[in-house]
């Protein structure tokens, strides 16, 4: 399905499909994580990176609506990689994923820019709700604010 320009925006409508990049160091979990989103529907996984590093890289290239992030990853961890995307790309919705549940990463991970902190432990349709109620957000907020 092609990404209207209303997905551009932001806006949901039911030909929306919006683009996720999953960035974990953890080939594993970068596939399960592609697949758990892809079977909510109205997504597509445009990319996938190893790295913090390669995460901005493709970031920027591929531009998507949604970032999973790893926190603890080799060159890059995911709170700087994090905040670089966010200064690039600022309508970009990232969320942080760690097995960590302490708050002081979680506090980090959201001073950096991200929308939501959850750990590796959340039920999937937790991480489905967080997702799709920071696109409405976004939304929202474009709505009120158009350009």
């Amino acid at each position: 399905m092609e990404r209207t320009q209303d997905a551009v925006r932001g806006k949901q409508s039911s030909h929306t499909t919006f683009h996720v990049l999953v960035v974990d160091d953890h080939p594993l979990l970068r596939k399960g994580l592609g697949k758990l989103i892809s079977s909510f529907g109205g997504f597509d996984i445009v990319g996938e990176a190893a790295d913090g590093k390669q995460g901005c890289e493709l970031a920027q290239q591929l531009q998507p609506d949604v970032v999973l992030m790893d926190i603890q990853m080799p060159k890059m961890n995911g709170i700087d990689a994090t905040r670089w995307i966010k200064a690039k790309l600022p309508d970009v919705i990232i969320v942080g994923l760690s097995i960590r549940q302490d708050v002081v990463t979680a506090n980090h991970m959201k001073e950096a820019g991200a929308t939501a902190y959850l750990t590796k432990e959340t039920a999937p349709e937790e991480l489905y709700r967080v997702i799709r109620s920071a696109l409405t957000t976004r939304a929202q907020a474009e709505r009120e604010n158009p350009l």
